[in-house]
């Protein structure tokens, strides 16, 4: 006859993939004390005078989710990467905050990285040669063909514009024509640069100029009363988003006046809460919305059509940092298109590709801009606002590091809370990590029985071992699990699998 332990044990796989959730913010509770990092997984960030009432539920933090799809099968398969490090690469001004770093990608060879330091005044660098100071602080580094001239352009806090051409140094557009109200990105276009104003209004030099402006060289933007945030490209579109609107333009010369006319029928009636809240990303753009209901999302634009891309979780957590103080960013790291949703010290990552999100912490974040450089097999820079170490950093895709300036981060991987079986006890005799086998490293794995309020003490595992097995793991009838790695090594996660006997209700 068949023991009855071995009728009622069963063995359970669990993805360690799924959806970053959390619960909503309290503003008078709090599991955190004010110290260290708070938010998803993450403990003590303040947020606009709220913190987040828990670190429950199921999240991932310092991961990229990778998808594969057997070609065979068609099955599909999922895998978490602890993400790769940010080294330094160049210290152009040691003693100063970083403002912007963008790749030459029109000049030389295309890896000529032009930086901004400095806290009250911007100092612009190529490499790290100092190429003159420009008042006020850098918001945006763009670029443009000026003729046939390689151009660095240069948005100020102050409101002001500066351009850089090889040989030169940061000179301030002085034309009288130039607006003094602006505001977004400089965008260039068939021989035109373009900037926005605050009040909505499109202005455009001369063709082939940075220099000359002319005073009936405007368009505005005016299918509905707003103010103007920024300008972006859109295949062979110029977007302006307002702040709670956004418009199409395209070029239709004129004899006088501005060469752009409207887009018919494209216009979206979802604004842009700031000028640092959006994103130019390959051939389409992301943002972060205003609009005259209130809240906030993260959108991508699809054939003109605004898709959201945030779950109300994340929409909640930006809403209470501060939708005009969100930071978006974009880069591609390991064939995944990421965009970055910065919030002070909270940074959300998209992956496009896989449509999830997770979650980025540092002690301090490395990656408040962010640029590329193709032609250097997709090398990212990167550079803090907030440090005033001067640096550059940089993810090498030939030479991977775990460590962010040299100092170590934790990836994190939470489950939700597992229950087969909600009226029965479950006795855990096994708990195994499925992954890859790395040369050194340890997984550390606790669970919570009481709803994330505490933790049993952490288990380690070696993860060089041929199998990463814990025995004797307890009773519970809920239980969250919690896999952590902290050595600057990689590491790349698929499943859990426990081994249960289901015991009395």
């Amino acid at each position: 006859m068949a023991n009855t332990d071995d009728l009622n044990r069963t063995r359970v796989r669990i993805p360690l993939v799924g959806v970053h959730n959390t619960r909503n913010l309290d503003s008078t509770t709090s599991s955190f004390n004010a110290s260290g990092v708070v938010g998803l997984g993450v403990v003590g960030l303040m947020v606009v005078g709220r913190v987040a009432s828990s670190d429950k539920d199921q999240r991932f933090v310092n991961c990229i989710i990778d998808k594969i799809i057997n070609p065979v099968t068609n099955s599909e398969s999922y895998f978490v990467l602890k993400r790769p490090g940010f080294a330094s690469h160049i210290v152009p001004a040691s003693g100063s905050v970083g403002n912007a770093v963008r790749v030459w990608a029109s000049q030389g060879t295309g890896t000529k990285i032009i930086s901004s330091f400095g806290t009250t005044n911007s100092t612009i660098y190529d490499g790290t040669t100092s190429l003159g100071t420009i008042t006020g602080r850098t918001l945006f580094l763009d670029e443009a063909l000026i003729g046939s001239t390689p151009t660095i352009l240069i948005t100020s806090n102050n409101q002001t514009g500066w351009y850089y051409q090889d040989g030169g140094v940061p000179t301030k557009i002085s034309d009288a024509d130039f607006p003094t109200n602006i505001t977004g990105h400089f965008v260039s276009m068939d021989g035109y640069t373009f900037i926005m104003t605050t009040d909505g209004k499109i202005y455009n030099s001369d063709l082939n100029s940075i220099t000359s402006w002319s005073s009936l060289g405007f368009i505005s933007a005016q299918m509905y009363p707003d103010f103007g945030i920024g300008l972006a490209r859109y295949k062979d579109q110029l977007v302006a988003f307002g702040k709670e609107t956004i418009e199409f333009f395209h070029i239709e010369p004129n004899a006088t006046g501005s060469p752009l006319g409207r887009t018919i029928s494209t216009f979206i009636r979802i604004g842009c809460a700031s000028q640092q809240g959006y994103v130019q990303m390959e051939d389409t753009l992301a943002w972060i919305s205003a609009t005259d209901r209130g809240g906030c999302s993260i959108y991508m634009l699809e054939g003109y059509v605004p898709k959201r891309i945030s779950s109300s979780t994340i929409d909640s957590q930006l809403s209470f940092a501060g939708p005009d103080s969100v930071k978006l960013r974009c880069c591609k790291i390991l064939g995944k298109t990421l965009i970055f949703v910065i919030a002070n010290n909270l940074t959300f990552v998209y992956s496009v590709e896989e449509g999830v999100w997770t979650e980025w912490q540092s002690q301090t974040p490395l990656w408040d801009d962010i640029t590329v450089a193709t032609a250097s097999g997709w090398q990212v820079y990167t550079i803090s606002s907030n440090l005033t170490g001067g640096k550059i950093y940089t993810i090498n895709p030939t030479n991977f590091v775990y460590t962010d300036d040299g100092l170590e981060y934790t990836m994190t991987l939470q489950t939700s809370k597992v229950d087969t079986n909600t009226n029965k006890r479950k006795f855990l005799s096994k708990v195994e990590i499925i992954g890859d086998t790395q040369s050194s490293g340890t997984l550390h794995v606790s669970w919570s029985d009481d709803d994330y309020q505490t933790f049993a003490n952490a288990r380690s595992l070696d993860i060089s071992a041929p199998r990463m097995t814990l025995h004797q793991c307890g009773q519970f009838r809920r239980r969250a699990f919690k896999i952590t790695h902290s050595d600057p090594t990689p590491c790349r996660l698929e499943a859990m699998e426990l081994e249960l006997t289901l015991g009395r209700s």
